[in-house]
């Protein structure tokens, strides 16, 4: 007898929700003609030609500067500048509503039992660098209504992020009601509360309330969504190795992401999900499951998720 279907499941593996969720990410077909000063991040819809030669980088009238799909950085739009092009037809950036929830949380001034909302801005930020187009809401009280207000408004978006939720709580009720709650765990650490659920072909992802958990969820899962409705290339995150000053001890049944200082050859776990041990990390290391512990004095890759592919 076979198991259930990875939908059945309370919890997934990583892959398992990157392919739930990808399945809904069809590359956005609109387009738009941007400035060449606004052009960096996005994704080439045509191939953008030479209208001048430039004879340093061996390029033609009519030669393809650069192929559609190709994301473009900073110094490509100097090399495109010199070929003479002026603006270029690029994808529209997909759509990403991103939503904190918490009756606690406000937007600034917290009062005596009230905390500044941070993981949901966070990610609009970093969304907004994986070349997505962000709304960020405001906060939503914990109240079933709003809560369904809040999605619905947002189903015009391709991605919708809700921060600050967990299994059992009202938002997960709203979801299941509107939609279709894939799972409600995902096999990584931070973020094991970590829930996939489709709307109205939507896929949403909602993420906890630690800022560490949330920025782990979005970096595993929202990046690629985003690369993949932008239709733009998905890389992995630039490595260095380094050497482990302290032992790192996981839970083997799950992906275990433990931010670290990076300095000199060598790699310092850091304690704590907080604000502050996702500020000060100059880098990730991955722990894969059924790996326990990892000596000190080991090599391991520090990946820089701030790196700006």
């Amino acid at each position: 007898m076979t198991g259930p279907a990875p939908t059945d499941r309370n919890e997934c593996t990583l892959e398992t929700a990157r392919r739930q969720l990808g399945s809904y990410a069809v590359p956005v077909d609109r387009t738009d003609r941007v400035p060449l000063s606004v052009a960096v991040g996005r994704v080439l819809a045509d191939d953008a030609t030479a209208d001048e030669a430039v004879p340093d980088a061996n390029i033609a009238v009519g030669d393809a500067v650069f192929e559609r799909g190709w994301q473009l950085r900073p110094a490509d739009l100097g090399l495109l500048k010199a070929a003479g092009r002026n603006e270029l037809h690029v994808r529209q950036r997909p759509q990403v509503g991103v939503v904190p929830t918490g009756d606690e949380l406000v937007q600034r001034e917290a009062a005596e039992g009230e905390r500044v909302e941070t993981s949901g801005f966070t990610l609009a930020q970093y969304a907004d660098r994986w070349g997505a187009k962000v709304t960020y809401r405001d906060v939503v009280a914990d109240d079933a209504p709003a809560l369904r207000m809040a999605v619905q408004r947002d189903l015009t978006c391709e991605v919708i992020v809700l921060t600050g939720t967990e299994p059992g709580d009202t938002l997960r009720e709203v979801i299941a009601d509107l939609g279709d709650l894939i799972a409600d765990r995902v096999a990584i650490s931070p973020g094991h509360e970590t829930g996939l659920a489709v709307v109205e072909d939507r896929p949403v992802l909602l993420l906890p309330e630690s800022t560490v958990a949330a920025r782990v969820g979005a970096v595993q899962l929202l990046r690629p969504l985003v690369k993949a409705f932008g239709g733009a290339p998905f890389s992995s995150h630039p490595t260095a190795d380094a050497t482990l000053t302290e032992v790192i001890e996981t839970t083997a049944a799950r992906r275990v992401f433990v931010p670290v200082s990076h300095e000199q050859g060598t790699a310092t776990p850091l304690s704590g999900i907080d604000l502050g041990s996702a500020t000060r990390a100059d880098g990730w290391v991955t722990v894969p499951e059924e790996t326990e512990r990892v000596a000190a004095g080991e090599t391991v890759a520090v990946e820089n998720w701030d790196f700006l592919p």
